[in-house]
């Protein structure tokens, strides 16, 4: 069994220690001055290194708890209360003695690189890891290591990064509609994209500082699944399964953010040759008007995670399978013999080692998908529902949870549409989210919330109280789903240990104004990974687009030049925060955005029968221990 691994550690603000560790700068020496500075001794605080003082044995200023005071190669951790409360040799492991980490084998950030393979010290201090000085990325090979502005030495932790993995999941569109990539340069330099898909083709395009580049690919077969007939019936969604070199793989050499759009179009027009109009399905209803349009029926679209941020443990949430439409998860490799262990919930279709209860082991090359599909229900209500599945890797990977075609809030809710979302990992996971409803007025337009937990006995409480939470709801391994049905209002979610967090649009015929859209799905964004400045995406594929401003009541944002207005914005409880639901500009489809404190941003749009959900940006800090229970 592979054991659940982070390289991350929790953030505390205006740190000189953790800045100079994650950095990887200065000596050891230098390393420790700063613990002894920050973490001093008085006293027989300083006493033998054996560690005689033992708990209590010393006092310590300014130390805060889960801190070390480090005597040489003594590390001596903090109760906050001022004592030491044990002592550990780090020489007796051939380790050095961090203020922050205790016994570490390296310090953070540090480098070394030779002939084009570089190793760095990973963020917890536990050893090395090698990856390639990508050339392609704008890399540079040097002796103190591989620099340059896509270096992980170099990026910050964000969706803004140079190498993202985009990959198809389970979608019964029509193939006629094309699966694409929005690609937008964040930075003030040009940059060149390298597109390709193992030996099978390779591309390349220039974009210019902010510009934006929609790029059109072939569907994957295999992981795409069959097309829809002429009456939207979706064929058999096939089986679980590894696609050698399914996804295709997205580099750059400066900063870019990319999203992924399944498909990008909500309607054809002039009307190609072979797309299957409602007007071609026998018995069909003459009243609607849109059965000689050429219409997709069933689009989402997912921001995309730089390789930079992947993880290496995951827990799911998604939406249950019905007859023929299916749960999954799709699985994508980023380092060649990635070892990938599956500890499933619900019923899956078996298939390439994974079994009916989603228990299993699989090893994927570079580019490699496993794509994990749950099984169906053909009764005519909702059959297996994944969510909860974890999934633990030995090297970073990216994970997409949805369905081929959802129906929500009820599986009989007309009309099913595609949802996807890359999952967030564990360790940039939180415990206090803001949830708003999109921009028609919430009455008409309720939203479903579902919350997944990532511990035993994990207490939730939402701020106003909704209908299902009445109280703070505790979350356990054997339950760890709540669902919030029909929320009309904005919530603030908050939790004693951390969630994941996923908010999804409706069936247009569930009550929502005009029938506009259909089901979508994204992940909340923690509060904690909310940033000051966002650059994002709104495709003018669609016909109406919206982006959810989440900011502390009172800040000032600015929108492409212009400040919003105040009156814009409502209070989301007592939360202290406000959002504000904004309609952009539809010829304009690369926006900057910006405040004077860290806020969020929810990004979708809605065409006839279609719609897309996901957050502009976040930052992707480690905030959280990966665990499994």
């Amino acid at each position: 069994m592979l054991k659940a691994m982070t390289f991350s550690l929790a953030r505390r603000a205006h740190s000189p220690i953790r800045s100079a560790l994650l950095r990887g700068t200065g000596s050891i020496a230098a390393i420790s001055g700063i613990a002894f500075a920050s973490c001093a001794t008085s006293g027989d605080a300083g006493s033998s290194p054996n560690g005689d003082s033992g708990a209590g044995g010393g006092a310590l200023f300014n130390c805060a708890v889960g801190e070390f005071s480090c005597d040489g190669d003594m590390a001596r951790s903090c109760d906050g209360n001022g004592n030491i409360v044990d002592a550990e040799d780090c020489s007796a492991s051939n380790k050095i003695c961090s203020p922050i980490l205790g016994c570490i084998a390296c310090i953070p950030g540090t480098e070394s690189c030779e002939n084009g393979i570089a190793t760095r010290c990973v963020p917890n201090g536990g050893g090395f890891r090698d990856f390639v000085c990508d050339t392609t990325q704008g890399m540079v090979c040097e002796a103190l290591g591989c620099r340059g502005a896509c270096s992980p030495g170099e990026l910050e932790s964000s969706y803004l990064g140079c190498d993202y993995y985009p990959t198809i999941t389970p979608n019964p569109v029509w193939n006629g509609f094309r699966f694409a990539v929005a690609v937008a340069n964040a930075g003030d330099l040009p940059t060149v994209i390298t597109l390709d898909r193992g030996s099978l083709f390779t591309e390349t395009y220039d974009l210019a500082p902010g510009e934006l580049k929609t790029i059109e690919l072939p569907w994957v077969d295999e992981l795409k699944g069959g097309e829809v007939n002429a009456c939207q019936v979706a064929p058999a969604p096939g089986g679980t399964g590894i696609v050698p070199g399914g996804a295709y793989h997205l580099r750059s050499d400066q900063p870019i953010t990319v999203y992924q759009l399944s498909p990008l179009r909500f309607e054809q027009d002039p009307i190609p040759d072979g797309c299957p109009l409602g007007n071609q399905c026998p018995g069909y209803n003459t009243a609607n008007l849109n059965n000689d349009r050429c219409l997709s029926y069933s689009n989402d679209a997912s921001l995309l995670l730089p390789s930079t941020t992947l993880g290496r443990s995951y827990t799911s949430l998604g939406w249950p399978s019905t007859q023929d439409k299916t749960g999954f998860l799709t699985i994508t490799a980023t380092e060649d013999n990635t070892d990938v262990e599956l500890f499933g919930r619900g019923s899956f279709i078996a298939g390439a080692g994974i079994t009916t209860t989603g228990e299993g082991s699989v090893r994927l090359q570079q580019g490699d998908v496993l794509q994990l599909l749950a099984s169906g229900e053909s009764s005519g209500g909702y059959g297996s529902d994944i969510s909860g599945t974890r999934v633990v890797s030995s090297a970073p990977i990216q994970v997409i949870a949805g369905n081929s075609c959802a129906n929500i809030p009820e599986a009989t809710t007309n009309a099913c549409d595609h949802i996807e979302h890359v999952v967030f990992p564990i360790e940039t996971l939180g415990t206090s989210y803001l949830v708003t409803f999109p921009a028609v007025p919430a009455a008409r337009a309720p939203h479903v919330v579902r919350i997944a937990t990532v511990e035993d006995n994990t207490t939730v409480t939402v701020n106003p109280p909704v209908p299902g939470a009445m109280e703070p709801i505790t979350l356990t391994a054997e339950n760890p789903i709540l669902e919030l049905g029909s929320v009309t209002q904005d919530i603030e979610i908050t939790s004693d240990q951390a969630i994941l967090v996923a908010h999804y649009l409706q069936g247009e015929e569930s009550v929502v104004e005009n029938r506009t859209g259909d089901p979508s799905m994204a992940f909340a964004v923690p509060t904690a990974q909310f940033r000051t400045d966002y650059l994002f995406v709104a495709s003018n594929s669609y016909r109406d687009n919206f982006v959810n401003v989440i900011a502390p009541s009172g800040s000032a944002v600015e929108l492409d030049g212009q400040f919003l207005e105040f009156s814009e914005f409502e209070a989301i409880g007592d939360s202290g925060y406000s959002v504000a639901r904004h309609q952009l500009n539809r010829a304009q489809e690369t926006h900057r955005i910006s405040a004077d404190e860290t806020f969020g941003i929810v990004v979708y749009g809605y065409g006839t029968y279609t719609s897309y959900l996901y957050p502009g940006g976040m930052d992707l800090e480690g905030i959280t221990q990966s665990v499994i229970y």
